[in-house]
């Protein structure tokens, strides 16, 4: 069988949303950590979890479009870089999915979504530096960041 001449139109604006939706959540997650942790985060963070979530179903979305036919990879003429545009577009998705679960790994060990979007009134936790998903959160998206370059 043939491969097709481009992606399925349904491909497309999925790779650009998630693309778009990792910027969002990368400027909101920027633009919020200079805030305090009191209840003037509360509707940022509501925003940054939220986009989170979507991102991942539609990365979740657009790992079963794969199994669609797709067109040949384009070739840059060498094998290596070939073989490196290949793996650049498979971190990149596995990074970004990364960077979504340690964000709900993030709010699950700080009991943030009571907090958040459940209207408890418990305080935000002082540092979320605290939590270890933090950490990973705050190294997988400096990666993400350098696989594009």
């Amino acid at each position: 069988m043939n491969a097709p001449k481009c992606y399925h139109p349904f491909q497309v604006p999925l790779h650009w949303l998630v693309v778009l939706l990792v910027v969002a959540a990368f400027v909101m997650g920027k633009s919020m950590s200079g805030l305090p942790n009191d209840a003037n985060k509360l509707a940022p963070l509501a925003l940054h979890m939220g986009v989170g979530i979507f991102t991942l179903v539609v990365i979740v979305t657009f790992h079963h479009t794969h199994e669609t036919p797709k067109p040949e990879h384009v070739t840059a003429g060498n094998a290596f870089f070939d073989w490196v545009g290949k793996a650049v577009h498979y971190a990149l998705y596995l990074l970004v999915f990364l960077t979504a679960v340690s964000g709900m790994s993030l709010s699950m060990q700080a009991g943030l979504v009571p907090i958040v979007f459940g209207g408890s009134g418990s305080p935000l936790p002082a540092d979320f530096f605290d939590f270890t998903a933090r950490m990973l959160h705050g190294f997988i998206v400096p990666a993400c960041i350098a696989a594009c370059f």
